[in-house]
């Protein structure tokens, strides 16, 4: 292992970030002289190697973040110049942080770096580990929230973290010395539409088409355009294919979602909603959307920036059908 070498890698960008801000925070602190720079997709190695490799006269520390910098080209040519190789030598000077959110394992450098380089994952969190960030989030930002507010936090804006440290420090900030209440998030906080489509589902699932059609109206209300309404309803069957295949193997919400890539609070809040869609009721589902997205592209639903009435209606009937 490569001391000096660091990879931040994982899907939870926000966490990932926040540690590399941490890291550059503390290096600048406890050297303030020090040298810290930081390399992204267009720079060249080059300028990497004449910070990290150039002997330093004075004896000052030097910081090198790699902000999605590597490729097959520059590690080829780091292996070339023995970049690697020379590195642990300048290991009382200079250390290298690769940030690396998406990493494809599959590729040379990446099975390089995850030998050799000090590894942090910062993977997804579930729906427990969301709550609890929630939680503390709001702790260190001088807030108090209990576990269900936190989880109508959770519900209403979904599992993105900078989604969520948005809308909690307006909340903390509106809440002052009060505890938060689901009174002030409603207020305060924009719900996803992505809400919306899940409570558009658990209706259609029930067979319920006045509540499916009016959570499709409150979509437009929202000011999503109906044709991403379209797109998002097209995604959220896809899912629940994945999610169906899933249980028919007998597999568990974790390794649905490790296999499908899903996030696992998106798996956790929808696998129950998947149980109650037979594998015939989703290609029912498929073939209904294909046919709508068959008719917008050959002309028979026409829609303009300010008409896409006939999409509405064929969204609405397609709900109808479903339920009927």
């Amino acid at each position: 292992m490569i001391q000096n070498l660091f990879l931040l890698t994982g899907e939870d960008d926000f966490r990932l970030r926040e540690r590399a801000r941490i890291l550059r925070d503390g290096f600048g602190k406890k050297y303030p002289d020090g040298d810290l720079e930081i390399f992204e997709t267009k720079s060249e190695l080059r300028n990497l190697e004449n910070l990290v490799l150039t002997p330093n006269l004075f004896g000052g520390r030097r910081l090198a973040v790699c902000d999605e910098f590597w490729n097959a080209e520059k590690f080829e040519a780091a292996e070339k110049s023995k970049f690697f190789e020379r590195l642990p030598g300048f290991s009382e000077t200079a250390t290298v942080i690769a940030l690396e959110p998406k990493l494809d394992k599959r590729t040379k450098w990446a099975k390089f770096l995850l030998a050799h380089a000090r590894v942090e994952n910062f993977d997804q969190l579930d729906e427990s580990q969301l709550l609890r960030w929630i939680e503390q989030r709001t702790e260190r930002l001088g807030g108090e929230i209990s576990r269900s507010c936190a989880k109508f936090l959770l519900n209403r804006c979904g599992p993105n973290l900078w989604t969520l440290s948005g809308e909690l420090g307006k909340i903390v900030m509106c809440a002052g010395e009060e505890k938060i209440d689901e009174k002030l998030i409603t207020e305060l906080s924009r719900p996803r539409p992505q809400l919306e489509i899940w409570d558009f589902l658990e209706n259609v699932s029930r067979q319920n088409a006045i509540g499916a059609v009016e959570k499709f109206r409150s979509l437009l209300v929202l000011g999503q355009p109906v044709q991403m309404i379209f797109s998002m309803l097209q995604r959220e069957i896809r899912i629940h294919a994945q999610l169906r295949a899933g249980l028919n193997q007998h597999l568990s919400a974790p390794e649905i979602a490790k296999i499908t890539k899903l996030h696992p609070f998106v798996v956790q809040k929808t696998l129950n909603l998947s149980k109650n869609f037979s594998a015939k009721k989703i290609r029912k589902m498929y073939d209904e959307l294909f046919e709508i997205e068959k008719r917008m592209k050959s002309g028979g639903i026409i829609t303009s920036v300010n008409d896409a009435g006939e999409l509405e209606l064929a969204i609405e009937k397609f709900i109808v059908n479903l339920c009927a």
